[in-house]
């Protein structure tokens, strides 16, 4: 039987779930943290490489709330970091990534000038 590495072990105690494996071993991993928000993580076990973002479903989230983003096309509008985060294969790198992700999400305010 095969070790689990205490990443994926920690990963998936915060939530996060493995989507697949790409051909050159990279893990995919998602959490769905509300019906609109999902995290992503792409890790590389081999070289310990960890990519994390997020997408907010914005067209279902405006589109529940009684607006409209456009021509209301909630299939395919959403809201992405503009960088994503590289960092090491440590729970604290994931966790502090998802705190800065969640902190910019709340701090939005439709209704300020900037």
């Amino acid at each position: 039987m095969e070790d689990v590495h205490p990443f994926h072990t920690d990963l998936t105690a915060l939530g996060f779930a493995i989507v697949q494996e790409d051909r050159k071993g990279v893990l995919q991993y998602s959490w769905r943290s509300t019906r609109y928000l999902t995290y992503w993580l792409h890790w590389n076990p081999s070289d310990g490489d960890v990519l994390f973002t997020w997408e907010l479903d914005l067209g279902e989230f405006m589109h529940d709330r009684g607006m409209q983003v456009g021509a209301n096309e909630t299939l395919n509008t959403f809201l992405f970091p503009q960088y994503d985060a590289r960092g090491p294969a440590d729970i604290q790198f994931v966790v502090q990534e998802l705190d800065r992700a969640e902190s910019v999400l709340k701090s939005i305010d439709l209704t300020a000038e900037s």
